[in-house]
């Protein structure tokens, strides 16, 4: 898993590629940490990159949901395709999130 994290009129966008799956969970804290330090009025996270996400993958993104909804922050996800976008539309992560 690559990331980067940059501000963006008063919120983020976070770009996450390659795999995000048990073998990276491990880094995912210190990605979410980052995040949280940036601004809270929108996170979009680009996912055109990533191309492969597993259940541990999809879970993490259950923490973004948190850290979001206890700052008040609108999370949207742009870009999911193919394997990664299906993966996430079977878990339902539309109720959890906007998606574009």
């Amino acid at each position: 898993m690559q990331h980067s994290i940059r501000e963006v009129g008063g919120g983020a966008e976070i770009t996450i590629k390659g795999r995000l799956t048990f073998a990276e969970a491990h880094l995912f804290p210190k990605v979410l940490a980052e995040l949280e330090k940036v601004g809270k009025a929108k996170w979009d996270i680009l996912l055109s990159g990533l191309d492969v996400i597993d259940s541990t993958g999809m879970s993490l993104f259950v923490h973004i949901y948190d850290a979001a909804n206890a700052a008040g922050t609108k999370v949207v996800i742009r870009g999911a395709a193919g394997p990664v976008r299906e993966a996430l539309d079977r878990a339902a992560f539309q109720t959890l999130f906007e998606f574009q």
